[in-house]
């Protein structure tokens, strides 16, 4: 993947919604309760480890070529315990991850009331997350890890799912099972609470090549903006979800994230969160309704534009900053790498030392704001090679037709 490709990869993590999630509702299907069995003893406790219970498994899923089994560890993350819904391969994959070896990996403020937010009722929105003191962009306002991992299949009944569910979250630890069950649900159903939970809060994950959910309480009381001022992305290695702010957000304002591709069209983010999460949403650039794509258009185009490189090229560097402001404009701020890319390469273009290194320094941050762990480190060793000396970068001067009158100061009146 090339450095340019790396800046146009909007990679949306949004939380999973029933349309395109694992949990899909069957309504015919109603749940029997069932007595679980949770008891164990110290001896076989420790044949098991590093989990804490015997694994409860499905039968074997051909399409899986595997059983499905409930695994926790309830002293994961000093004691908040994690479960996880998985192959058995997945489950042994993941006990040679960092935080099952070294405890001393995961910091001791993750999952810690960190004093950057608080939670409150919010009418019409059920609860949401707060700005306890001033915040800049990149500062972490939550980290945390998941609570529950399910490996994202379609083939149990809900009912089935729902027993395994029940196991995986009753043998987490007593305040951590609170908190999951303290989270919205979608449909109120509470024949299938366990899936009804995870459909509202839950995040999706690469686990070893495999698609899961994941579920984190705290992160999940961030409600939605399609102009959020925090952004969140999930550390594999650590099982570490980050959120962080994208611009200065002062206190008491509420911290949002986008559950959906902020640069969708109106029309298509009231589909998905209608259709995902039941709601319609009302925030400053959907109450433009259908006009607010104006902004969306032009921004293709001067993307498009800026993307031009024949010797027919329009492209300018007056286009380039048109482009920023326009991201800054829509509240597009955690997506800024692509503009800012575009930016770094214009000015090179034009033989602008000053104005690429400026722009390759925004790039790097912006792209490592809104993939962290998942930026490609080559793709940034290729940006910070740029930025050391422009005039090396395949882009130096390649437009030059391009004028650099634009460049010079302009006379004051």
């Amino acid at each position: 993947m090339s450095a340019v490709w790396t800046c146009f990869m909007f990679i949306i993590a949004s939380t999973i919604g029933v349309e395109d999630s694992l949990y899909q509702i069957d309504f015919q299907q109603l749940f029997q309760s069932v007595e679980l069995n949770l008891n164990t003893d110290a001896d076989e406790t420790s044949r098991y480890a590093p989990w804490s219970f015997k694994p409860v498994c499905t039968q074997t899923l051909p399409s899986v070529g595997s059983e499905l089994c409930v695994y926790t560890n309830a002293t994961f993350a000093n004691g908040r315990g994690i479960s996880i819904f998985t192959t058995t391969q997945i489950a042994e994959q993941t006990t040679t991850l960092p935080p099952f070896n070294d405890r001393d990996v995961l910091s001791p403020l993750l999952n810690t009331d960190s004093g950057a937010w608080y939670t409150q009722p919010i009418s019409n929105k059920g609860i949401g997350m707060f700005a306890k003191r001033p915040l800049r962009r990149g500062d972490v306002i939550v980290a945390t890890t998941p609570v529950l991992v399910a490996y994202s299949e379609n083939l149990l009944s809900p009912a089935e799912r729902e027993r395994y569910l029940q196991v995986a979250i009753h043998q987490l630890p007593a305040s951590t099972r609170e908190a999951y069950l303290n989270l919205t649900t979608v449909h109120g159903n509470p024949e299938i609470l366990m899936q009804d939970i995870a459909a509202a809060n839950t995040f999706a994950i690469q686990l070893h090549g495999q698609k899961h959910l994941a579920a984190f309480p705290e992160p999940s009381r961030i409600n939605h903006d399609c102009a959020p001022n925090a952004q969140f992305h999930i550390d594999t290695a650590t099982l570490t979800h980050y959120v962080r702010a994208v611009r200065p957000i002062p206190p008491d304002e509420e911290i949002s994230i986008a559950y959906t591709n902020p640069l969708d069209t109106y029309a298509q983010r009231q589909r998905y969160l209608r259709q995902s999460f039941g709601f319609e949403c009302t925030c400053r650039r959907c109450r433009r309704g259908g006009s607010g794509d104006d902004a969306l258009d032009e921004l293709n185009a001067l993307q498009a534009s800026l993307g031009d490189w024949t010797a027919e090229s329009k492209a300018s560097v007056a286009q380039a900053e048109r482009l920023i402001k326009l991201y800054q404009d829509q509240g597009l701020d955690g997506y800024l790498d692509p503009a800012y890319c575009h930016a770094a390469l214009m000015y090179s273009s034009v033989g602008s030392v000053k104005g690429a290194r400026k722009y390759v320094d925004l790039a790097v941050d912006a792209i490592e704001l809104r993939l962290g762990s998942y930026a490609d480190q080559d793709d940034l060793g290729v940006w910070k090679e740029m930025r050391r000396d422009p005039s090396k970068h395949w882009s130096w001067k390649a437009r030059k037709k391009q004028s650099r009158a634009e460049l010079k100061p302009k006379p004051k009146l």
